[in-house]
């Protein structure tokens, strides 16, 4: 297979963003150079509405499709909106390929990835999809020259992040590179990534859709392409790393390893050349961050880091001058090894499908029990547990699975111990996949911040070995931790936002950062010689907390929460994140359906306010629709009627609310970062 088959956009990326007044280190960014009015005079596309959103102008395009700047016609919200190229209609498998970057990132669904909102087709056959709108700059604005460590590895470790979540929901990217990269600035972080175009991710889940490459194709960006993409051969999540390994010794040193040659010397330089380590180039690069990239740049797949989440433990600790890597093997290169099975994607596996490999089961692991709680504040069920190690376990039932990606809380019982253990759920086995391959029905965990006594403990079981005896010695319940638990445990059962210590119109970065510190605040509990009931608590609780985090950071599960308590400034928080008038249409309609006498009561309250607006009694006006939108929160018209109301400065009465006050104006107009 010829190197040269490569993405036809692979040197002209889309550009559907738009630059702030400032960069992301303070310094004049330029703004995308717009069309001249008689450029936009002649296209078409300007000014068309389009599902919720008007046209209102070009903002770039590249080889697969052109990306438009859309405003929705009620609320004013941005969004970008990516046509593909008409012409490519009839070549169904770039049409798929187009259709399948919206799969791939609602399968995801992760804050530092670019958010999809819609997909649809403009007649005849003119297909786009309507996407989150950023303001900032790629990461390519930070090549060119040697940025400081303490600049970069914050950057990557939330690249980590994102592939980490994607890999676990068997997604690779593919074509990682600065340009995919995009930086925004949120209130406290100058350098919030999403990482962008997953046009041409591969989907790993057990079969092939239309239009994915098969083996034998390269696809890429080829300054950042793994050895195993320019064979032609199989890809797995280490083959992103292998790409932000390369993104890493661009930033550190202001260079690419390999140069910008031609596609021959750069074949021969991914496969065959070691590049000189970037703290040779770079003094001001810490050895052991050196190492990292260079391990990350491994010709063997097998001789990286084994996962994101490993490489960005690497790099929190190197920056920190805590650990050293392990450098890369210089042997000769070799056929890289084949992609391991990932976890199931949300559109699960075949019964048909091949069995997941198992490990040696010689010798025999230990038989082992666990208490796992499915549901927060029901008694845990008893599973027996199979395939343990330290970085995980099937848990085997003929009972209903929990979610994929969610999280539960377990207790190992090892002898005369009992090991208190968090998991995220990362593979399902139907009872049907099963019977078909010759195991036990149920699902895979994978430990999240395992203790090191604890990691220990897994290790002997899954050598088939018993930990060793605890110490003869009762553990008491530690009084501090006692009363800190006491004092949480009094909000658990409560509503997310009273968990939280969230108002009712919080931003998505508030609902993030609260979460972030609560359980900072319960891993310091975790840090005391705690009982066995109180680790069991603490547990329970951290497991309340993540779920929380989740209803409540996500736009469509908020909503709805919202909007089914009367919250109409956390429904507006959520209109303005972009969710399609459609979406709330349909959603307003099971709400009224539910709530019969609404829309009367909601008529009441508008029409009295729209009297008093009349009368120039903003005040009341505004006291009047918040009746109203307590009434009918989903209600479009009436939410901007309210706020554009509001924007004229008096403040109504909040609702009832004892938490903090968010960083921001409530409701959909926010204030630029």
């Amino acid at each position: 297979m010829s190197p040269t088959n490569l993405r036809p956009d692979a040197s002209s990326p889309e550009q559907w963003w738009a630059a702030p007044e400032t960069s992301p280190d303070g310094h004049a960014a330029a703004a995308p150079k717009a069309p001249t009015p008689a450029a936009e005079a002649k296209d078409p596309l300007i000014g068309l509405v389009v599902g919720s959103f008007r046209l209102v102008r070009k903002l770039g395009g590249g080889g697969m499709g052109t990306v438009y700047l859309g405003e929705h016609t009620l609320i004013g919200s941005k969004v970008a909106v990516k046509f593909l190229h008409e012409h490519f209609a009839s070549n169904e498998a770039l049409v798929q390929r187009f259709l399948a970057e919206a799969r791939a990132v609602n399968l995801i669904g992760h804050e530092n990835i670019i958010n999809i909102f819609d997909m649809s087709v403009l007649p005849p056959r003119r297909h786009y999809l309507v996407m989150e709108y950023l303001e900032g700059s790629p990461l390519s604005s930070l090549t060119g020259s040697a940025q400081p460590p303490s600049v970069i590895v914050p950057i990557l470790t939330q690249v980590c992040d994102a592939l980490q979540a994607a890999h676990l929901n068997g997604v690779v990217h593919r074509d990682l590179k600065p340009e995919n990269i995009f930086l925004v600035r949120h209130d406290r972080t100058p350098h919030f990534v999403k990482v962008l175009d997953f046009g041409i991710a591969k989907l790993l889940d057990g079969g092939r859709t239309p239009g994915q490459t098969s083996m034998g194709t390269i696809i890429g960006t080829p300054e950042y392409m793994a050895p195993e993409q320019w064979a032609g051969k199989g890809v797995d999540g280490r083959t992103d790393l292998y790409a932000l390994g390369i993104i890493a010794y661009e930033l550190l040193t202001g260079r690419t390893p390999f140069g910008k040659g031609g596609l021959g010397s750069l074949l021969h330089a991914h496969l065959q050349e070691m590049p000189t380590a970037p703290h040779e180039l770079n003094p001001s690069v810490p050895v052991p961050l050196s190492q990292i990239v260079m391990r990350a740049m491994a010709k063997r797949a097998e001789d990286r880091f084994g996962t994101s989440a490993e490489m960005r433990t690497a790099l929190e600790q190197a920056l920190t001058g805590q650990a050293s890597a392990s450098p890369p093997s210089l042997a000769a290169p070799s056929p890289p090894a084949p992609p391991s099975l990932p976890a199931d994607t949300a559109m699960g596996i075949p019964p048909t499908a091949p069995a997941p490999p198992r490990r040696p089961a010689s010798p025999p692991p230990l038989e082992v029990t666990a208490r796992v709680v499915l549901v927060p504040g029901l008694e845990p069920a008893r599973m027996a547990c199979t395939d343990l190690s330290r970085a995980g376990a099937f848990l085997c039932t003929e009972g209903a699975l929990p979610p994929l990606r969610s999280r539960v809380a377990l207790t190992l019982e090892l002898r005369d111990r009992h090991l208190p253990c968090i998991g995220e759920v990362v593979r399902h086995v139907t009872p049907a996949q099963a019977s078909s391959w010759g195991m036990r029905a149920g699902f895979a965990v994978q430990f999240v911040d395992l203790s090191a006594v604890a990691r220990d403990a897994l290790a002997r079981v899954a050598q088939g070995q018993h930990p060793p005896l605890a110490a003869p010695k009762v553990v008491l319940d530690d009084p501090q931790a006692d009363a800190l638990l006491t004092m949480l445990a009094q909000r658990m059962n409560s509503d997310p936002y009273v968990l939280l210590s969230l108002p009712q119109d919080a931003t998505f970065d508030d609902v993030r950062q609260h979460a972030r510190a609560a359980i900072s605040a319960l891993e310091t509990i975790s840090a005391r010689p705690l009982s066995t009931r109180q680790a069991r608590e603490l547990a329970e609780m951290r497991l309340r907390v993540e779920k929380a985090s989740d209803l409540l950071g996500h736009p469509r599960q908020r909503i709805e929460h919202d909007a089914w308590r009367s919250n109409f400034a956390g429904v507006a928080r959520c209109i303005s994140s972009g969710l399609t008038a459609t979406e709330i249409e349909s959603l307003r309609a099971r709400y009224l359906l539910a709530h019969p006498g609404t829309e009367a009561r909601e008529r009441i309250h508008a029409t009295t306010a729209a009297a008093w607006e009349s009368q120039g009694s903003i005040n009341l006006a505004l006291t009047e629709y918040e009746k109203a939108l307590s009434a009918d929160p989903l209600n479009l018209q009436l939410q901007q009627r309210y706020w554009t109301l509001k924007q004229r400065g008096v403040k109504p009465t909040p609702p009832p609310d004892n938490g903090p006050k968010g960083h921001d104006v409530p409701g959909l107009r926010r204030r630029r970062s």
